[in-house]
């Protein structure tokens, strides 16, 4: 394998963060660049119901990409980059791929059922990105 670049999708779960771990590790392995990237989806709603003031939950979600979520990334030396984004993951993954010219696509996987696997960020990469996915299990699987 040839790859020189890695786009891993993180997020606040274990399972993302056992992709960055696999991103990292293959990186080193491969001399690559580890591009971390999140997509700011959908606005949650607060604990009474209300949809969050988007300036407020932007702000909460790049302060835990940037602290938090890509600490291990900052702390392996690797070359690396981190990009976030609004939008929705899945178009979000192949546009920043494609930009980015990467080599592979990394992203962890969470338990699914059935039905709910269907509509998942990475079953949906699987089906239409050009560029080749790792879905990484998460340890419960």
């Amino acid at each position: 394998m040839s790859s020189k670049r890695i786009l891993v999708g993180v997020d606040d779960s274990p399972e993302s963060q056992l992709a960055l771990d696999f991103a990292i590790d293959l990186g080193r392995s491969l001399n690559a660049q580890v591009i971390a990237c999140h997509a700011i989806g959908k606005l949650p709603r607060s604990p009474d119901g209300h949809l969050m003031q988007l300036e407020t939950y932007r702000a909460s979600v790049v302060r835990a990409f940037e602290e938090d979520w890509c600490r291990i990334l900052d702390e392996s030396g690797l070359h690396s980059q981190k990009i976030i984004v609004d939008g929705n993951p899945v178009n979000t993954l192949m546009t920043i791929a494609e930009e980015e010219q990467v080599d592979l696509i990394v992203l962890g996987s969470r338990r699914h059922t059935v039905d709910s696997f269907l509509g998942s960020t990475s079953h949906q990469l699987i089906q239409y990105s050009a560029i080749p996915v790792v879905v990484v299990p998460s340890k419960s699987n």
